[in-house]
């Protein structure tokens, strides 16, 4: 059996952080810029390809996707 610290939630802080609480009873705040180091990690949240709706949210800033 492995003691996999997982993530419990996650709350948003202000414009541009959020909090995280682990379960192994830590909690820490990350930054925007802190988040765009693990950029290469990331995997897409969109598939190429595929015309999403127009969002209000963060994800409004993406590159519009073709709608062809």
């Amino acid at each position: 059996m492995t003691n996999t610290i997982q993530i419990l939630t996650v709350e948003r802080d202000g414009d541009d952080g959020v909090i995280v609480a682990f379960s192994d009873g830590t909690t820490v705040g990350y930054v925007a810029e802190e988040l765009l180091e693990l950029r290469p990690q990331r995997e897409w949240t969109r598939k190429p390809g595929i015309t999403y709706p127009e969002s209000t949210s963060a994800q409004s800033n993406l590159e519009p996707l073709d709608s062809n």
